[in-house]
């Protein structure tokens, strides 16, 4: 199992063979997550493939509806506010 060191400014050098058995080229990004004070998980992410797939969603987003719900919850909240019965 290969072994990484942390640098003074906190950095990783994932080892080579890593890197080429999950063809992992400089730039790209990962999450980082603590598990416990002993492991910590790296999950690769492709922000361009997130923005993407987040622009499809928003295509189907029926506009005028979600403005119509907005309305009427903000409604309904103010007339428990302000106790105001339909």
């Amino acid at each position: 199992m290969p072994v990484a060191k942390i640098d003074e400014k906190g950095r990783i050098l994932l080892p080579k063979e890593i890197r080429d058995r999950m063809n992992i080229k400089p730039g790209e990004e990962f999450l980082v997550a603590d598990l416990d004070e002993n492991a910590v998980v790296l999950r690769r992410i492709d922000v361009r493939k997130m923005l993407e797939n987040l622009i499809e969603k928003a295509k189907s987003i029926d506009l005028e509806k979600l403005e119509r719900e907005i309305e009427e919850e903000g409604n309904r909240i103010a007339r428990r506010k302000h106790k105001i019965s339909d």
